[in-house]
């Protein structure tokens, strides 16, 4: 198994056996499956069984930080933009991904779907800064910070 050298930093090092490893992969590749046919409850099924093959404490495993990622995602999907948010927190406080693009834009989406704008605007700019404008499948979101850039810019 490959450990993320971001992760060794982090202390997020240690590795599944093989075995397990098979194991968790197959339920997030079946769940990959699903969510790329937009069948994001049953993919989140499948996330949600991969995760919790993962041996406590979670956070010292890097296949945590993957599959919650998935897991949000779906969440995210589903428009279940309380669950997600719960789990980018987590993301961003336990396993320290604030400098994964993905993880703060998905996170400062879930906050601005759940009314925290402010905090919003910070996490979705700071997602603009590290990755621009690919991020933004969805022109509410890059609205939400377009005067941010525009000073950014000037």
């Amino acid at each position: 198994m490959k450990v993320i050298p971001d992760l060794i930093a982090k202390g997020i090092c240690m590795e599944l056996s093989d075995e397990l490893y098979a194991q968790i992969t197959k339920h997030t590749d079946i769940g990959e499956h699903y969510f790329e046919e937009g069948k994001f409850r049953k993919a989140l099924e499948e996330y949600k069984k991969a995760f919790e093959l993962i041996p406590e404490p979670k956070t010292n495993w890097e296949a945590s930080v993957w599959t919650l990622a998935a897991i949000g995602d779906a969440h995210f999907m589903l428009r279940e933009f309380v669950s997600a948010l719960k789990v980018f927190e987590q993301l961003m406080n336990e396993y320290h991904e604030e400098e994964n693009a993905f993880t703060r834009v998905r996170y400062g989406q879930c906050l601005l779907e759940t009314g925290n704008v402010e905090a919003a605007r910070e996490h979705l700019f700071a997602a603009y800064e590290m990755e621009g404008d690919e991020l933004f499948d969805n022109d509410k979101y890059r609205k939400a910070i377009s005067d941010l850039i525009e000073n950014r810019d000037s």
